[in-house]
C-alpha cells in the first residue's frame, strides 16, 4: 500500500510541507538561489506539483502547470515519502530508476544542502497535519542478535564444516561437447530492384525511423525507457537510409551510439529493436545492451557502440576479415563528426589504406560533437579532406538527401568490390534534438534548429517523389499511417514483453567452449626433448596456424620474428597473408581483430610489450570483453592476443610491467600466464582454439628456460591449475615467471625440513580455486609469489579467496611476494631490489609459524 491513500492525500501533504517552507525564510532564502523550477511527477498515486524557486515568495501549484520546469523528478508515492523524510540515497534512487531525473540535474541536486533543512519540517508538519501513522518509529536494538550471529561463528571457527571444493572453481563459461555453429544467417530485407519502388521504400524506412524515434522521445520523457541517456538521430535519417540501402544483406555496418536509424535501415526487426531499448529479454539483445549498444546480428550489424571511434575500428577488422574470406562483403563503419578527432579513427584509416581493405567510412557531420560545433575541434572546412592524409578517396555530400546518399555509398562499395580500397564520404545532415534526449545545455539557437528543419530530409524526398509522379498524397499518408501502426505495436509488444534476470546476465559474458579445452587428459605425452619457452610458443602457433585457415597472426614485426624473434622462420612456413606486419598501431591491431573475430576469424595479435596494452585498451577492455555480452550472446570473439612483460632486461619502467592482474577487474576476458614451455605450448594452443578472447602473458624472462615438451598435438586445460611439486607443510602458489624461482625455493626449503607444495595457476582467469584452497586446507600455510606489484596484485585475490573459503584451515596470515610499489628501475642493481626473487620466497615461507 502506497505511502499516500490517493492523489489528494498527497496533494495535501504537500501542499502542507511547501507552505511550511514559505514560512522558514532562511530555508527559503537558501532554495531560490539555484534559480530553478521543479516538478515532482509522482506515481501510486498520480500526482504533479511544481514549485518555483526563482524568487522569494516560493510559489507551487498541483496538478498540471503551464510553468516549463528546468528539472523533473518522476518517482512513486513511496519513494517521495522517503526522500522526505531524508532517508533517500538520492544517486543511488537515479542510478536504480527509483527516480527519473530529467533537466538540469546537476543543478538540482546541488540544492540537496539547501534541501536537507525540509527534512525535519516534512515529520513536523505530518505530526500537525494529523497523520501520526507516516512517522517512522524507532526501531529495537539487534545487539543482542548480533552477539548471538559471533557466538556461533566462533563456535564454527572451532569445527568447520567440510568445504564443497567443486563450487570453488564455478565459472559463467558454458562448455559443450561439440563446438558451437557460429553461422549467422542474414536477415533479407527484400528491396525492391525497380527504381521507382526503391525511392518509394526509402522514404517508407525513413519516415519509419522517424515515427520510431519521436515515440522513443515521448516515452522517455514519460520515464517508462529504463536509461538516463537516450541519443536520437531526427533529422538525419537521409543518411542511414541512403547508406544501408546501398549496402547488401551481406555487407556489415558498424555504428554508433546514435544507432536506432541505422539499424532499422539494415533490417533489424522494430518489434525486438523496442523490445531492446525498453531493457526486455525479447529485445534483440536481451535487454543487455540497450539504447547505445542495441545491435543485430542477422541484420550485419556489428554493434551501436558508446565509445566514439571504436567504429572504423571493428569496420576495418570484418573489412578485412571478409577479405581473408574470399568474399564480397563490404564494411561500412558510421561516426560522427567528434569521431574524426579520435586516434582510433586516423588508425582505422592508415589501417584500412595500409591493406586496401573493402571498407566505407561514413561520417555524419551533424555539425555538432556532443555539444562542440564543428569548428570547435577542426579547422578544417570539410571533414573529409582528412581522408587525403591516408591516400584515400573522399567526398562530401549533402547528407539530407537520400538519393544522393545513395548513389555516393554505392559508387564507393562497388569500389570496394572491385578491389579499389576504402574510401570516406561526409554527409552534411544535422539532428534537431540535442545530444540526448532531456539535456539542459544551452548550445544552439533556435534559429538555427527551424533553418535546419526547412531542411527535413523526409518532406524533401515525399515532395520530389510527388512532383515526378512517383508518389500520391493519399500514398504519402498511407505510409504515416503505416509507420504509426508498426510503432505503436512495436511499443506494446516492448511494453508486453518480461523482465530479464540474472541467469540472462549470466549466460552471455562468455562464449560456449568445447570441453577439451578444460579438461585435464588421462596422460599426456612423455618427452626428452626440452625446448625453451620461445620455441614452445613458436611450435603453438606453427602447429595451430596449420591446423586452422581461419587463423592468422598480426602485429608490429612479426614476420622478423618480432623483439624477442619468436614469431621468427613463420612468414617463411604460411606466407604474407597469414603473417602479417602493421603499422605501429596498438588501437587497430586489436581493434582489427575484435571485427575479424566477430566475423568468422580467429586472430591472433602480438602486443610488443605488454605495456603497450595501455595503447589499445578500448578494445580490449569495452570491444573485446562485452561485445559478446551487450548483444545478448549473438557474437563470439575468438582471439588472442599476445604480449610479453616482466622486467629483469634492464628496460626500465614502459617496458617492464606485470599488468596480469590489472585486466583480470574486466569480465569477458581470459587471462593465461603460463610459467614453462610445455604449459606455454599447450596453453596457446588452448587459447588460440577458444571461443573467447584471450590475454596470454608470456614473461620476458621466461623465453630462455627451457623444459620438455612434446613433439606430438597436446593441449594444457585452461582453468586447471597444476601441482608442481606435491607437498605436506605450506602451498606456495607461483604466477608464470615466479614458477622457476618457487622451484628452486621448494628445493631450498626441502634441505631445511620444510615440504613445500609448489601451484602454478596458469590461468589466472578462469582460476582453479579448488586446487588452490584444497592444498591451502592440507597445509594451513600459504605463500603467494607473483612478478606484478603487491598492491591489488593476484596474491590479494588468492588470500581473499582462500580466507574466505577456509580460514577456519589456515594455521597462519597468506603471505605475498611481489615486486615493489615502484616503477620498474632502470638501474640493474635496482631493478633486481624491486623484482621478487628465489631469497624472498624463501624468507616468505621461513616467517610463517612452523
Amino acid at each position: 500500500m502506497s505511502a499516500f491513500r490517493d492523489t489528494t492525500h498527497y496533494y495535501r501533504i504537500m501542499s502542507g510541507l511547501l507552505e511550511r517552507v514559505q514560512q522558514e525564510k532562511n530555508i527559503a532564502s537558501n532554495l531560490v538561489k539555484a534559480g530553478l523550477i521543479v516538478r515532482f511527477v509522482s506515481r501510486d498515486p498520480e500526482g504533479i506539483v511544481t514549485v518555483d524557486l526563482r524568487e522569494e515568495p516560493i510559489r507551487f501549484t498541483t496538478g498540471e502547470s503551464h510553468l516549463k520546469p528546468d528539472v523533473e523528478f518522476i518517482q512513486s508515492g513511496d519513494t517521495a515519502h522517503l526522500f522526505w523524510l531524508g532517508r533517500l540515497n538520492v544517486a543511488r534512487a537515479i542510478a536504480t530508476r527509483k527516480v527519473i531525473a530529467r533537466g538540469s540535474v546537476p543543478k538540482a541536486l546541488q540544492l540537496l544542502p539547501a534541501v536537507r533543512p525540509v527534512f525535519s519540517l516534512y515529520e513536523q508538519v505530518l505530526h500537525d497535519l494529523g497523520e501520526h501513522a507516516l512517522i517512522p518509529q524507532p526501531k529495537r536494538s539487534r545487539r543482542p542478535w548480533m552477539k548471538r550471529m559471533f557466538s556461533r561463528l566462533s563456535g564454527w571457527r572451532k569445527k568447520a564444516p567440510a568445504l564443497e571444493y567443486d563450487t570453488l572453481s564455478s565459472s559463467l563459461i558454458p562448455l559443450v561437447e561439440d563446438e558451437p555453429d557460429r553461422a549467422i544467417s542474414p536477415r533479407l530485407r527484400k528491396l525492391p530492384t525497380d527504381e521507382t519502388a526503391l525511392k518509394k521504400e526509402m522514404l517508407r524506412r525513413m519516415v519509419l525511423i522517424r515515427t520510431f524515434e519521436e515515440r522513443l522521445a515521448r516515452e522517455f520523457a514519460s520515464g517508462r525507457i529504463p536509461a538516463e541517456a537516450l541519443h536520437l538521430s531526427i533529422g538525419q535519417e537521409a543518411c542511414a537510409v541512403g547508406a544501408c540501402f546501398a549496402l547488401s544483406d551481406f555487407d556489415y555496418i558498424a555504428s554508433t551510439h546514435r544507432g536506432h536509424g541505422h539499424l532499422i535501415a539494415k533490417g533489424a526487426d522494430l518489434d525486438e529493436t523496442a523490445a531492446e531499448l525498453f531493457g526486455k529479454v525479447s529485445g534483440l539483445c536481451k535487454g543487455l545492451g540497450g539504447c547505445m549498444h542495441v545491435t543485430d546480428a542477422r541484420a550485419g550489424a556489428l554493434g551501436a557502440n558508446g565509445i566514439v571511434g571504436a567504429s572504423p575500428l571493428i569496420a576495418v577488422g570484418a573489412a578485412m576479415s571478409a577479405a581473408r574470406r574470399n568474399t564480397s562483403s563490404v564494411a561500412l563503419a558510421f561516426m560522427g563528426d567528434g569521431a574524426t578527432a579520435q586516434g582510433m579513427f586516423h588508425e582505422a584509416l592508415n589501417f584500412a589504406a595500409v591493406f586496401n581493405l573493402p571498407v566505407l567510412f561514413f561520417v555524419e557531420n551533424n555539425q555538432y560533437a556532443e555539444f562542440t560545433p564543428v569548428h570547435g575541434h577542426t579547422r578544417l572546412e570539410r571533414i573529409a579532406d582528412r581522408a587525403a592524409g591516408y591516400g584515400l578517396p573522399a567526398e562530401t555530400v549533402d547528407g539530407n538527401d537520400v538519393w544522393t546518399v545513395y548513389q555516393s555509398v554505392s559508387r564507393a562499395v562497388e569500389r570496394c568490390r572491385r578491389g579499389d580500397g576504402p574510401s570516406l564520404i561526409e554527409g552534411i545532415t544535422y539532428r534537431w534534438c540535442g545530444h540526448s534526449e532531456g539535456e539542459s545545455v544551452q548550445y544552439r539557437t533556435e534559429e538555427e534548429i527551424e533553418a535546419w528543419k526547412e531542411k527535413d530530409p523526409i518532406p524533401r524526398w515525399r515532395n520530389s517523389l510527388i512532383e515526378a509522379g512517383a508518389l500520391s498524397s493519399d500514398d504519402a499518408s498511407e505510409i504515416e499511417q503505416e509507420s504509426l501502426a508498426a510503432v505503436d505495436k512495436a511499443i506494446e509488444f516492448a511494453l508486453a514483453s518480461p523482465e530479464p534476470d540474472m541467469r540472462v546476465a549470466r549466460a552471455y559474458i562468455y562464449s560456449p567452449e568445447p570441453t577439451e579445452l578444460y579438461t585435464r587428459p588421462s596422460a599426456l605425452p612423455e618427452t626428452k626433448r626440452e625446448i625453451s619457452v620461445s620455441a614452445a610458443v613458436r611450435e603453438a602457433l606453427a602447429e595451430e596456424l596449420a591446423r586452422d585457415p581461419h587463423t592468422y597472426l598480426i602485429g608490429e614485426d612479426v614476420r622478423g620474428g618480432g623483439y624477442f624473434a619468436v614469431t621468427a622462420g613463420l612468414v617463411q612456413q604460411f606466407g604474407e597473408d597469414r603473417i602479417i606486419d602493421t603499422p605501429i598501431s596498438e588501437y587497430a591491431i586489436v581493434g582489427s581483430c575484435v571485427g575479424a573475430s566477430m566475423t568468422g576469424m580467429r586472430p591472433i595479435a602480438e602486443i610488443q610489450f605488454s605495456d603497450f596494452l595501455t595503447c589499445c585498451m578500448d578494445p580490449l577492455v569495452n570491444q573485446a570483453a562485452k561485445l559478446r555480452f551487450m548483444s545478448g550472446g549473438q557474437y563470439s570473439l575468438p582471439l588472442v592476443v599476445r604480449t610479453p612483460g616482466g622486467a629483469g632486461i634492464g628496460m626500465a619502467a614502459q617496458h617492464s610491467q606485470s599488468l596480469e592482474s590489472w585486466l583480470l577487474h574486466i569480465p569477458g576476458l581470459l587471462i593465461i600466464a603460463p610459467g614453462t614451455p610445455h604449459d606455454a605450448k599447450g596453453l596457446l594452443k588452448a587459447a588460440i582454439r577458444s571461443n573467447n578472447p584471450v590475454i596470454f602473458f608470456e614473461n620476458k624472462l621466461l623465453y630462455t628456460v627451457v623444459g620438455p615438451v612434446p613433439e606430438e598435438d597436446y593441449l594444457v586445460p585452461i582453468g586447471r591449475a597444476d601441482v608442481k611439486r606435491p607437498g605436506n607443510d605450506v602451498t606456495l602458489v607461483a604466477v608464470g615467471a615466479m614458477v622457476p624461482p618457487a622451484m628452486e625455493a621448494a628445493e631450498k626449503l626441502h634441505r631445511e625440513g620444510i615440504d613445500t607444495e609448489v601451484i602454478d595457476p596458469q590461468t589466472l582467469f578462469p582460476c582453479d580455486w579448488a586446487t588452490i584452497v584444497r592444498s591451502a586446507v592440507k597445509t594451513g600455510r600459504v605463500v603467494v609469489a607473483e612478478a606484478g606489484v603487491l598492491t591489488c596484485g593476484f596474491g590479494a585475490e588468492c588470500a581473499a579467496r582462500i580466507s574466505d573459503a577456509a580460514w577456519a584451515h589456515l594455521k597462519a596470515p597468506v603471505k605475498r611476494v611481489a615486486a615493489e610499489d615502484v616503477p620498474i628501475p632502470y638501474n640493474r642493481s635496482l631493478e633486481n631490489s624491486v623484482v621478487p626473487d628465489m631469497d624472498q620466497i624463501v624468507s616468505a615461507v621461513a616467517s610463517l609459524a612452523f
